[in-house]
């Protein structure tokens, strides 16, 4: 099923890629082994670039710190468990102690061996190493005082919950008053690949991610424990599989080298018709939402198929929209019977968005289920669309699609949890995305796009004022008129994703708790102009 969503090439290179714990640790290997690298020059190029944000944030405002005050000359507390995460802390010590800061090392055990004990042995000729094992009180009283703590124990290797001796530490570091939480690769207790808090993890301002990207830094809930994430170059080439399927995250450069072209002599007709198949009674709003972010994001057409109820209500809000009734009758929502005059109209337009403000009356479910296995043209599909179908309707479709449901939608037509789903809302949408050959948004803080071919690219924008009723109606439409402007379902699905992320951004002077969807519509504007719309 994949063919039917290809679209030809994208500017990858412009995509920001995501290592998994299993390709960092083949990248370490192959620096170290097969070319010759050593593990300890790796090591200290990792703690260096620590060392640098950590001076940077205890300069002050002016120079990156959060708040308003300075931290000055206080203590720096290095936490170092006893694998690789920890050798990195021992060499941040020793580098911040050789710039003049004050430093305090924690930790439980020497380091298995290895460049992890001989950077402890170096530190041994520095400062101090407090063990929580054996004088816990002493521990924490630094932890208490701390102006900056470095997390330094677990990084990525974190494959099972943290409890006992390490949890606790973790619980002593977050009731730190410290205003500074700096990471070492990845907050300990995150997991890599997900972004699943295993148990308890250290709740970070920054995170120094180590050479590539980690998946965890950049899901929820890890993304909220990493805060203001620095990748940093520490001189290991990128070395990537073939088999595996990729994982990006999308960058401003790469949104704008999407953007479809604009030709100065084209009309209407040239940026296609969108029809959007929305709405019943009680429901007009997402029909006129869809509708409306489907002409911003620029299709040439926009006409919102409606129960009669809705068909002239929307000529005061958006004048621009024609408007299609479903019948002469006074249906207040889709029936089985308009299936063939909605299919007809299809017929003549460019792309379909089928499902917001459907509602869920006798007969809808029927009436999706045949849109979605007649309409011949590509199709989108949200919210009341996605609620009668299974996957195997899906994947029984021979023409583009797109679907975008939250994780209740996506829980349930996956037949899960939407606690499972969480887990790992990559390898769920990469996993479904393949099965049911459509191009699946998992919306929510840090959307997930997937494509049938495995590739995943993660959004980098979440915010709470999208948390409220339209938002999803107002994503629709603007992946509609992508589509109806000729791009391939994925890149339309990314572009559009991150147009919806950064509207919102472009209207924060709007606070989340009064942030609506009529909101968003008026940030598509200046977040096309910032990509360099013309």
């Amino acid at each position: 099923m994949a063919e039917r969503n290809a679209g030809g090439a994208l500017p990858v290179a412009l995509l920001q890629r995501l290592a998994t714990a299993a390709e960092m640790r083949e990248m370490d290997r192959h620096a170290i082994d097969d070319l010759a690298l050593p593990g300890r020059v790796l090591m200290e190029n990792a703690a260096r670039a620590v060392a640098d944000c950590v001076d940077r944030l205890m300069a002050g405002p002016g120079k990156g710190m959060v708040g308003n005050g300075t931290v000055g000359n206080g203590t720096v507390v290095v936490c170092c468990g006893s694998g690789n995460n920890g050798g990195d802390g021992y060499a941040v010590a020793r580098l911040l102690k050789n710039r003049g800061r004050d430093v305090v090392v924690l930790d439980f055990n020497e380091p298995v061996g290895g460049d992890a004990r001989a950077n402890r042995v170096a530190w041994i000729h520095f400062g101090e190493i407090y063990n929580l094992g054996t004088d816990p009180k002493e521990a924490r009283k630094f932890l208490d005082d701390a102006a900056v703590v470095v997390d330094a124990l677990l990084g990525t290797g974190v494959s099972r919950p943290v409890e006992g001796a390490y949890g606790e530490w973790i619980e002593w570091i977050n009731a730190s008053p410290s205003p500074i939480k700096v990471a070492v690769d990845l907050p300990s207790g995150v997991q890599t690949d997900t972004g699943a808090v295993q148990g308890v993890a250290v709740a970070c301002t920054h995170t120094v991610t180590l050479q590539v990207g980690k998946p965890g830094c950049y899901q929820w809930p890890g993304a909220g424990y990493a805060g203001q994430v620095e990748v940093a170059d520490i001189s290991i080439p990128p070395q990537w599989g073939d088999d595996a399927a990729p994982t990006y995250r999308i960058t401003e450069a790469f949104a704008r080298a999407l953007l479809p072209p604009r030709r100065p002599d084209g009309h209407k007709g040239s940026f296609g018709h969108l029809l959007a198949v929305c709405g019943s009674a009680g429901m007009g709003g997402a029909a006129l939402l869809a509708g409306k972010a489907g002409l911003k994001t620029g299709a040439g057409l926009v006409t919102v198929a409606v129960p009669r109820v809705l068909r002239d209500r929307f000529l005061a809000s958006a004048p621009e929209l024609m408007t299609l009734a479903a019948d002469e009758g006074d249906a207040e929502a889709f029936a089985p019977e308009h299936v063939p005059i909605v299919l007809e109209a299809a017929a003549d337009r460019t792309v379909v968005v089928l499902g917001c403000g459907l509602g869920r009356r006798e007969g809808s479910g029927q009436f999706v289920r045949e849109i979605v296995a007649k309409v011949e043209k590509p199709l989108l599909i949200d919210a009341d669309g996605l609620f009668p179908l299974t996957g195997d309707d899906l994947a029984a479709r021979s023409h583009p699609t797109v679907i975008t449901p939250h994780p209740g939608e996506l829980a349930r037509l996956a037949g899960i949890s939407v606690s499972e789903l969480s887990t790992d809302r990559i390898g769920h949408a990469r996993r479904l995305a393949e099965a049911w050959g459509v191009v699946l948004v998992l919306k929510g803080a840090g959307t997930v796009v997937a494509e049938p071919s495995g590739v995943v690219v993660l959004q980098p924008f979440a915010d709470d004022g999208l948390a409220s009723g339209g938002t999803g109606d107002v994503l629709s439409g603007m992946i509609g008129g992508l589509l109806a402007q000729g791009m391939a379902p994925f890149a339309a699905a990314l572009l559009g994703t991150y147009l919806h992320g950064r509207s919102r951004e472009e209207r924060r002077d709007l606070t989340g708790a009064y942030f609506s969807a009529t909101d968003l519509i008026t940030g598509i504007d200046p977040a096309l102009r910032a990509l360099g719309a013309g």
